[in-house]
């Protein structure tokens, strides 16, 4: 395989990965490659293929759209509907890193 064929070979499989939701070793074992040589190949593509959002580096959770029945929370409460039911009820502000966590945890199947 020459050169050229074997970069654009891995970065096919690094724009998969990257779609596939899984970890980088379930990738791996799925394709039957290192996890060594995919950590070298994604960090050698570095910027230059389309980067994930931080949302999407977490894993294979549901998106999650906040809506609101009024522009601005009654008494500053916000209510989150999930799309597996739950709903949360928080009063404002909240870190959105915590709520980012909740909102995967509760949204993690149990099992």
């Amino acid at each position: 395989m020459m050169k050229e064929e074997k970069r654009e070979l891995w970065r096919a499989r690094v724009e998969d990965f990257r779609g596939s939701g899984l970890t980088v070793g379930a990738y791996c074992a799925r394709e039957g490659i290192a996890v060594s040589s995919l950590h070298y190949w994604r960090k050698r593509f570095g910027g230059r293929l389309q980067q994930k959002s931080a949302a999407e580096e977490t894993g294979p959770f549901l998106p999650v759209t906040l809506t609101y029945t009024s522009p601005v929370p009654a008494a500053g409460v916000m209510e989150i509907r999930l799309l597996s039911g739950r709903v949360v009820v928080l009063s404002a502000p909240v870190d959105t890193g915590w709520l980012r966590t909740l909102v995967q945890v509760l949204e993690t199947p149990c099992g």
